[in-house]
This record gives structure tokens, sequence and C-alpha cells, in this order.
């Protein structure tokens, strides 16, 4: 990271924690889907400051474009507006408290204490590099996320058929 870049990375990545908060608060899930691709455009913004253009430009396509469609699509085909206000952590919202201030004192400890190398790490790895990867070693994991993806489109569909016939 360049020296003008350091704040600006701090910067985004804490406006990206505005629509990550939103997104869980909401009570409609709609907004919580709109406040998802906010987030998600947010993390391509981090990637950006990071010079990982390619990652940004993955981020946007596949989690912009396709992920947030397919969770519009499905909250659409099911017809479900707003989620249930009772979570898990409502009930034991003693312990969920205490365990958020544990987290967010040992990432401060911890973010404290790290020291941050400016000399510049190992190349960035190209389009090619990444390609073969993906396509030669990771092959069949890709797939199976395709595969997975599928199966969810497909339950989202039988579970909104169900549902319509009651």
């Amino acid at each position: 990271m360049t020296d003008y870049s350091t704040p600006l990375f701090y910067i985004v990545a804490a406006v990206v924690l505005i629509p990550a908060v939103l997104m869980v608060t909401f009570r409609n899930l709609i907004y919580s889907a709109a406040a998802m691709i906010l987030c998600f455009i947010g993390v391509a913004m981090v990637f950006v400051t990071l010079n990982a253009e390619l990652l940004a430009i993955s981020q946007v396509l596949i989690y912009v474009g396709a992920i947030s469609i397919l969770i519009m699509f499905a909250i659409m085909l099911t017809r479900q507006r707003s989620g249930e206000i009772r979570l898990f952590f409502h009930r034991q919202a003693w312990l969920a408290l205490p365990a958020a201030l544990a987290l967010a004192v040992t990432m401060a400890v911890v973010l404290s204490r790290a020291s941050f190398s400016t000399t510049p790490g190992p190349r960035n790895p190209g389009t090619s590099d990444l390609s073969n990867l993906l396509f030669d070693q990771y092959a069949f994991p890709f797939e199976l996320v395709s595969l997975v993806l599928l199966v969810a489109i497909v339950g989202a569909i039988l579970l909104a058929r169900r549902e319509r016939r009651r």
C-alpha cells in the first residue's frame, strides 16, 4: 500500500461497516439485501485501495452481480418480506454483549501489537496465475460450488411452490 492509500483504506473499511450493521438490523428483507449489496460494493472498494483490482472486479461481478441477484430472487420467490425479529442472541443477549466486547478488545490488542511492513511482499498473482489455479488445481471445488448453488435455487423453488399451495 502506498502512503496516500493507507488512510483511504481505513476510511473505506469503516464506511463498509455501516451497511453491514444495517444489513443485520433491518427487519425488511429487501432492505437487508440492498444493504448487503452496498456492503459488497464497499468490499470491492477496499480491494481497490489494496491494489487488488482483479479481486475488486471479481467482487462486483460475482457478489454484487450474481449472489445478490440470487438472494433477491429467493426473497421474491418465497414472498417473505420480513424476517423473524427473535433471533438466537436475543434470548442470550447477556452472553452476546460480553462476547462482542471480548472480540473487540482482542482485535484491538492484536492490531496494536502488529507490525505492518512497508516493504513489498511477494508479487500479486496475475490473471493467468489465478486462472491456472482455478481451472487446474481447484476445478473440482469450483464445480462443486456451482452444484451447491444450483441445489439452493431448486430448493427455494420447491419451498415457494409448497408455500403457494397452502
